[in-house]
C-alpha cells in the first residue's frame, strides 16, 4: 500500500510538472519576434498609423505575453528578445506584410486568441 501510494505521488508530480511549456523553440522564437513587432508600433508617431492598428498591437502584445508566461517562457528571456527586436524596428513606418505575419502566426498558435484580441482591442472603427 505505501508503494502504491509513493507511485500515485510520483505521478502525480510528473503530471505537474508538464503543465504548460509544451511550446517548440521555433514558434517561442517567433513569438518573442512578434511581440518585439507590436511593441516598436507603440513609438510610431500617432500621425502615421491609425487608431486601430495600434489597439491591435497593443491587445496582440498582450495575449502573446501571457501565453509565453503560461508556457513557462523565462521572463528575462522575453524582455531581452522584445529590446533586441525593439531596437532594430524603431523609427520604421508600420509594417502591414509584418503585422499581418504576425496576426496569422499568432491566431495559429494560440487558441481562442482572435476574439480575445478582438475583445480587448476596443470600439474605434
Amino acid at each position: 500500500m505505501k508503494n502504491l501510494f509513493v507511485l500515485f505521488c510520483i505521478s502525480l508530480l510528473s503530471l505537474n510538472s508538464f503543465a504548460g511549456g509544451h511550446i517548440t523553440k521555433e514558434d517561442k522564437e517567433k513569438t518573442i519576434k512578434c511581440l518585439g513587432h507590436y511593441a516598436a508600433i507603440s513609438f510610431i508617431s500617432a500621425d502615421q498609423i491609425e487608431a486601430k492598428d495600434l489597439e491591435y498591437a497593443l491587445a496582440s502584445y498582450k495575449v502573446a505575453r501571457a501565453y509565453l508566461k503560461n508556457e513557462k517562457v523565462n521572463e528575462e528571456e522575453i524582455n531581452t528578445g522584445v529590446n533586441k527586436v525593439v531596437d532594430e524596428l524603431i523609427g520604421q513606418p508600420f509594417n502591414k506584410e509584418r503585422n499581418d505575419d504576425c496576426n496569422s502566426f499568432i491566431y495559429k498558435l494560440i487558441p481562442g486568441s482572435k476574439a480575445e484580441i478582438e475583445k480587448m482591442r476596443g470600439t474605434l472603427e
